[in-house]
């Protein structure tokens, strides 16, 4: 409406308020109409709305509601669409103004002589439907040119006309100073409430950031958008974010460099169908490569160590645990500790409070955390990616086995390199995965891409090697002594998976999208999440975990029986 309005052949646009739009519509044209343009809801909305609504009232009262469509109502919005949907074609055909519907806010923009035919129009046909407009809260808005011909000819209809403009769908509708002194009462409100989120942050940051990310910053981005250049008046708002917000989330003061490095996309996975539809591919692709130029930008300053950071933190997976809801349900909650670890662990920031020795005794440090096998706390990583893998199995998989041994080699002859004890035995087993009644093994590996065997390599290189560490020592023998299927299952502490391990939870999505009835992209994101905070936690724990020896009490010589017990009771 915006380019609508600033075209050279636009003179007016015009802001149609209804009369309890919701509440007044003909129910009887509505389930004709929705009859006639949309039978697939016909019956849902000729069983809900054929006999009047009962409306109670506290204190035993019941009124009968007969016009208009139900609050609460999942189809409330679709039944009132679909409705006016004569009302919107019949004032196409009348009038030559360009028209924009949102729920029951309508508005026409062109010449003033086309906007008052399609006023008149709709005041002719609006109320035979029960969309009544209200002129005394209706708004015209006019360039000031034509602000005294607009008096003229809407002189006897109450609008109010303005050229200085009125806020529309969260945004604004008028001249540029209009626009400034909008933007900056909500520029003031939003400082507000990043400020006031900063102080729950110091308690609870995850809770912040997902409020932040999924729901505040929504509205300027929104407002961007639909009001372009007016970022310079953000700039309160990004002071705020800056000085005040990101400190309180990671509790920790940040350069410049730092803040340039947190505001780049978490994740850029792939885009959904809705995406792809509605989405021009040439807008989409000047996007991506915005943003490409924006991160090699932001990498060109960074410390070589820090670049690692990025480089790591940018593999599919690695950012999954950041761009969740923390539902505590789906144990996607983190506690501030864990949260502001994470985001230290993310970008390779110092942590201060951590112990200066190992029980090991070398220095502790976040590297020698993620490879020191004193307490068992590497083997509990590993253990906990395989119990969560195979429990993800078993919901598609009838046949599903932890730790199957092998078949002994009689006879066989395995490749140079290859695992020929008698009894080895790989993670995970199942059936009918990849085909119908084959079996599949699975093996699953943890490797902390900055150990010192790996420092130098890339990720991708670092998941070639250990995917052919494991089929040299597998996969032959799988294939001839097994028959089955053999696939090595790579992660890194940080969280990114090897192509082989990409393709399986493809797949696994794939199956448990079809025995559930969900959409598959939604699965596969909740399988990344699930997999993210495990490999997350597991993380936490080998930096914070203890790894001094346990001591097993002694109780051998105890002499403690029921009938001891029974005596002194």
């Amino acid at each position: 409406m915006r380019e609508l309005f600033e075209h050279d052949n636009s003179d007016a646009v015009l802001l149609i308020d209804a009369s309890n739009a919701f509440n007044s519509l003909n129910r009887a044209a509505a389930l004709h109409n929705i009859g006639v343009l949309c039978p697939s809801i016909a019956t849902y909305t000729i069983n809900t709305y054929r006999e009047p609504a009962r409306l109670f009232i506290i204190g035993g009262q019941e009124l009968r509601s007969s016009e208009g469509t139900t609050q609460g109502d999942p189809l409330a919005m679709s039944l009132y669409a679909i409705s006016l949907q004569p009302l919107i074609t019949r004032l196409q055909v009348k009038s030559a103004a360009s028209q924009c519907w949102y729920a029951d806010d309508a508005i026409g923009c062109g010449s003033l002589g086309d906007v008052k035919t399609w006023w008149d129009e709709l005041m002719v046909s609006g109320p035979p439907l029960g969309y009544i407009p209200n002129p005394q809260k209706c708004w015209l808005i006019v360039k000031p040119e034509k602000e005294r011909p607009a008096k003229e000819i809407f002189s006897e209809t109450n609008i109010n006309i303005t050229t200085e403009g009125r806020k529309h769908l969260g945004a604004a509708l008028g001249s540029r100073a209009f626009f400034e002194e909008y933007v900056d009462e909500r520029v003031e409100e939003w400082v507000a409430q990043v400020t006031r989120l900063a102080e729950f942050a110091t308690t609870q940051p995850q809770s912040s950031y997902a409020a932040f990310v999924f729901g505040l910053r929504h509205w300027w981005t929104y407002l961007l958008r639909t009001l372009p250049g007016l970022a310079p008046f953000l700039e309160p708002l990004e002071c705020a974010i800056a000085d005040l917000l990101v400190p309180a989330i990671i509790e920790h003061a940040t350069i410049q460099e730092e803040q340039d490095l947190l505001e780049l996309p978490q994740a850029q996975e792939p885009p959904d169908k809705t995406e792809i539809k509605t989405l021009p591919a040439n807008a989409r692709r000047e996007k991506d490569e915005l943003l490409k130029r924006q991160c090699e930008q932001v990498r060109e300053s960074l410390s070589s160590k820090s670049e690692r950071a990025v480089e790591l933190a940018a593999e599919k997976g690695a950012s999954n645990w950041l761009t969740v809801i923390p539902i505590k349900e789906m144990n996607f909650n983190l506690n501030k500790r864990e949260f502001r670890g994470a985001i230290k662990l993310r970008y390779d920031w110092e942590i201060a409070d951590l112990r200066a020795m190992c029980t090991c005794g070398d220095f502790f440090t976040v590297d020698h955390a993620m490879v020191c096998r004193h307490g068992g706390l590497i083997i509990q990583r590993h253990n906990e990616i395989r119990d969560l893998e195979a429990e993800m199995l078993r919901m598609v998989c009838t046949d599903k086995e932890r730790e199957p041994v092998l078949q002994k080699i009689t006879g066989e002859e395995p490749n140079r390199g290859a695992n020929r004890v008698p009894d080895a035995r790989l993670d995970i087993h199942a059936r009918r995965f990849w085909d119908r009644q084959q079996s599949a093994f699975f093996d699953v590996r943890v490797c902390h891409p900055n150990a010192d065997s790996y420092r130098e390599l890339s990720p991708k290189q670092i998941f070639q090697l250990l995917e052919n560490e494991k089929k040299r020592q597998y996969s032959r023998r799988v294939l001839e002594v097994e028959q089955a299927t053999f696939t090595p299952l790579v992660f890194t502490s940080t969280g990114g998976m090897a192509d082989e391990c990409k393709r399986f939870h493809s797949r696994l999505a794939e199956l448990l999208a079809l025995k559930i009835g969900d959409d598959y992209a939604t699965t596969l994101s909740w399988i990344r999440a699930k997999i993210s905070f495990a490999i997350l936690r597991s993380a936490l724990l080998c930096l914070r975990g203890t790894r001094r020896k346990r001591r097993v009490a002694n109780i051998s010589d105890t002499d403690i029986t029921s009938e001891s017990a029974q005596d002194r009771i």
